[in-house]
């Protein structure tokens, strides 16, 4: 069993369950294959359209099996579609999307 602690520690787990992914083609990827339509350009979501997925994206094995198969709406993006390696490269890309600051440290809310 894996301890939480490395589960969701800096995204290494993670990175090994993606394989050799490129983050820069996954990037291009991402906005070619019509993914930011939906999730944003950097993984955010919003409403109406796709939930986000990143920082912090599912597990590899999670994602793709909802890339392939998705429960909703989102189209399905089969391996002839999206080869493996390129579904690989774009998970590369929302592991490297940095978590957003916290409001709360935003210098603009200090109040002296």
């Amino acid at each position: 069993m894996i301890p939480a602690a490395v589960y969701f520690g800096c995204g290494t787990l993670a990175q090994a369950q993606a394989g050799a992914g490129d983050p820069a083609n996954g990037k291009s990827l991402y906005l070619a294959v019509g993914c930011s339509l939906c999730h944003g350009t950097a993984g955010q979501g919003g409403r109406p359209s796709g939930p986000h997925i990143a920082p912090n994206p599912l597990p590899f094995d999670a994602f793709a099996q909802f890339v392939r198969r998705p429960a909703n709406t989102m189209p399905a993006y089969t391996i002839a579609v999206l080869p493996e390696q390129q579904l690989r490269d774009i998970y590369s890309y929302l592991l490297t999307i940095p978590p957003l600051p916290d409001p709360a440290a935003a210098a603009i809310l200090d109040k002296e």
